[in-house]
């Protein structure tokens, strides 16, 4: 009688749990500069946003530098610069105040979406961290250490204090900030810094050259020295390229395209050819030449492995790519293709669009004014087929094409090439930093060493299941032991709780085109959804949801104990069970259509899940979190891991991709359902048909049944065989029963069920 009451209270706190998720409207979108003002106070005044990065200067009211107000510093938002995605799947987004000398002068948590961050006590930590950066600098070589760490800041490096249960969510802060403000370190701190006049508007000044020398810049994996353009022309690194119309003319003599181009008659000592030439994706070239949105596209073809070439073009024989055997200047039929050759092989260049800007206006020299920014990319590597190594000397041919006189007009072409010397090509490759997530890695190796171990323990155990569940209570010492294994080190201290947020971040992060690259902060969710990406092709989803889920163990450890004290759980009809099960998948495609649709709710709806409150943050959350918690854990008691069976949505995803299981690994006989019945009544999980079957979707693997396969003294099958023998079985004195032949009794063979 006390079940029903009991039910009751925990639908009202679930019911209440649920009133309380519905999302608030929040405003969207980024700060405007009336925010910017009222934020920065009357002594400074905010400028005009810039127009090569969404970034305002901050000018002094009352000093001045040649008559206008002098520069104080730069604001923007990492999310428009550098969006760097959170444990949530979402970019962080931070104000920060720098200096022109690349000081930060303030950093400011805007909005997250954080899963285990959004109550304002546990924001708070963010935001705290976030204000750790404040008086370093873009120079500083910063190291996110543990929670319990002390800030400790030299000339040179700094090392801040970490954010408990938020890895991922600090590294995504130190990321954004570092290579957002590189960026605009790259895009103005070089450049001329800009006054305010009298007018309002920014205006150039005087270029400060020792900022622009101050050091390299950190940038996303690469660091590079800042230079002048006549400077990379100097080192090679930017090649002039360059034929007369005489030069040209030449080569077509004595074809039938022979003094086809009017303008090489007039002009004969003019550039027919006149560009600049260059590997954009060495950061000491793309990085002085190219904007920064064109830096970031030239980097991601550069990781995609594609090699390129970018051409400052004013020829009069327009470069194109080498496919572009038909195209040409319908009015001139002036062309000339490209194609790239080294070690004997040839590549053809694809033209890829550039719409982005170039640095350094104006003072660009030994190229037209009228030039135009070209961007030639290899094709996508082919496994097996020769690649095309930047670091090694290539030579560019240029396939000038010219258009036949007279009637039945042909194009000819006429191959000419230039060889790229640049000296030294290795000390210009990029200079890789060590990944942020690799240093995480590295800090919990001894972590991931005891996870491992305790893995390859587990799969010992299910594949030798038979030992191990020899008898009840080798199997439940066995259980009890890994359990709180689990729940104390997995979840607890080493903060592996995996979570139906893992799999939603990755699939907004997809959808919305960003890198899913922030979930390898998380070694031990990494090493755990290996673990069971395999079991579930070998077991089903029971090896996670039995063995390695913290929140689980927790549950299964209370009903232990609850079975101790006397409170035995209850098991609702089969026909209500199997209706109660399928509540999870609901959840689950609720969920799933959250995500898809975007918004608030996918973020509100995870929080379903009691693993936050309960496993990664020790209950210290607000109420309501910690009450639903409870009322999971409580369910538990009354009926065997409820939560689990009939809620939880990452146990119905495993059960989905479960289905993808090659094996019924279970032992089973045909008696099985049909006379024995005694596995199912003993199923805590009610996974066991009256048929016999094994439903391995809702099997958690507690390998109970397994032992009754093998007592004899419960196993109907064995019971029979055990009195035809006239054996007093394994948990009898004696082993026999007079010397009267024992009566045979026929046994149906053993089989498996599917």
């Amino acid at each position: 009688m006390m079940f029903r009451p009991a039910l009751r209270i925990w639908l009202f706190v679930v019911c209440v749990f649920v009133h309380l998720l519905m999302p608030a409207q929040v405003a969207a979108g980024v700060m405007t500069r009336a925010q910017l003002q009222q934020r920065m106070g009357d002594s400074l005044l905010v400028g005009e946003q810039l127009m090569a990065l969404p970034v305002w200067p901050v000018f002094h009211r009352n000093h001045t530098a040649e008559g206008r107000n002098a520069l104080y510093a730069y604001v923007f938002e990492t999310v428009d610069i550098e969006p760097v995605a959170g444990y949530g799947g979402k970019p962080i987004n931070l104000l920060v105040v720098m200096n022109p000398a690349g000081k930060y002068l303030d950093v400011v948590l805007l909005s997250h979406n954080e899963p285990i961050f959004q109550e304002a006590s546990r924001n708070q930590l963010l935001a705290d961290f976030a204000a750790q950066y404040k008086d370093l600098t873009t120079a500083h070589q910063i190291q996110v250490l543990t929670p319990k760490a002390k800030r400790e800041v030299d000339g040179q490096k700094a090392t801040l204090h970490g954010v408990t249960a938020g890895t991922v969510s600090a590294m995504a802060i130190d990321r954004t900030v570092m290579e957002a403000s590189a960026q605009v370190a790259y895009a103005r701190l070089g450049d001329a810094p800009v006054g305010l006049d009298a007018t309002g508007k920014n205006h150039d000044l005087e270029n400060d050259k020792s900022k622009a020398r101050a050091g390299q810049s950190r940038g996303p994996d690469d660091k590079f020295e800042r230079l002048g353009f006549n400077e990379l022309i100097a080192a090679k690194l930017v090649q002039p390229v360059s034929r007369s119309n005489r030069e040209v003319q030449a080569r077509f003599n004595g074809t039938p395209a022979e003094g086809q181009d009017a303008i090489a008659r007039l002009q004969p000592n003019a550039n027919a050819l006149d560009m600049m030439v260059m590997l954009p994706g060495l950061p000491h070239v793309g990085r002085n030449v190219l904007d920064a949105p064109g830096w970031r596209e030239v980097r991601a073809l550069r990781e995609s492995g594609r090699g390129l070439i970018a051409v400052m073009d004013a020829s009069r024989y327009p470069v194109v790519g080498s496919s572009v055997a038909g195209a040409q200047d319908t009015t001139t039929g002036r062309i000339a293709r490209l194609v790239v050759v080294q070690g004997g092989n040839r590549f053809e260049m694809q033209a890829v669009p550039y719409t982005h800007g170039v640095r350094m206006s104006g003072r660009r020299s030994g190229v037209g004014s009228n030039a135009e920014m070209r961007l030639f990319a290899t094709q996508a590597a082919v496994p097996g087929a020769p690649s095309l190594d930047m670091a090694q000397p290539v030579t560019l041919e240029f396939n000038l094409s010219r258009v036949s006189a007279g009637p039945g007009q042909q194009r000819l072409e006429m191959a000419w090439t230039h060889a790229l010397d640049i000296p030294n090509l290795a000390k210009w490759q990029p200079v890789r930093e060590t990944p942020a997530w690799l240093r995480v890695w590295e800090q919990r190796k001894g972590d991931l060493a005891i996870l491992i171990a305790g893995l390859a323990v587990l799969t010992v155990a299910l594949i030798y299941q038979k030992k191990v569940s020899a008898t009840h209570k080798r199997l439940a010492t066995y259980r009890i032991i890994y359990l709180v294994f689990t729940l104390v080190f997995v979840g607890w201290a080493a903060q592996g709780q995996l979570t139906i947020v893992n799999i939603t971040s990755l699939a907004s992060a997809l959808l919305e085109g960003r890198s899913g690259e922030f979930l390898m902060s998380d070694p031990m969710a990494i090493v755990l959804w290996a673990f069971v990406g395999v079991t579930l092709l070998v077991w089903g989803r029971g090896t996670f949801c039995g063995w390695l889920c913290p929140f689980g163990a927790f549950q299964e450890l209370l009903s232990f104990a609850a079975k101790a004290v006397g409170l035995k759980p209850k098991q609702f009809h089969r026909t209500v069970d199997a209706a109660l099960k399928n509540v999870k998948y609901v959840v689950l495609a609720a969920i799933a259509v959250a995500v898809i649709i975007g918004g608030p709710w996918a973020d509100k709806m995870v929080e379903i899940e009691p693993f936050k409150t309960s496993i990664s943050m020790g209950f210290q959350r607000d109420w309501p979190y910690v009450a639903w918690a409870m009322a999971c854990l409580g369910l538990s008691v009354l009926v065997f891991r409820g939560y689990c069976r009939y809620i939880c949505p990452l146990g119905a995803a495993l059960a989905v991709m479960g289905k993808l299981r090659q094996w019924a690994w279970l032992p089973r006989r045909a008696e099985c359902g049909t006379p024995c019945q005694t596995c199912r009544h003993g199923c805590g999980y009610q996974a066991i048909t009256v048929q016999g079957k094994i439903d391995y979707d809702e099997c958690f693997q507690c390998l109970d049944c397994v032992t009754d396969y093998q007592d004899d003294q419960r196993c109907l099958p064995l019971i029979r065989d055990r009195k035809a023998r006239g054996t007093g079985g394994k948990n009898s004195p004696d082993n026999t029963r007079g010397n009267a032949p024992p009566k045979v009794i026929p046994i149906q063979p053993v089989s498996t069920y599917a």
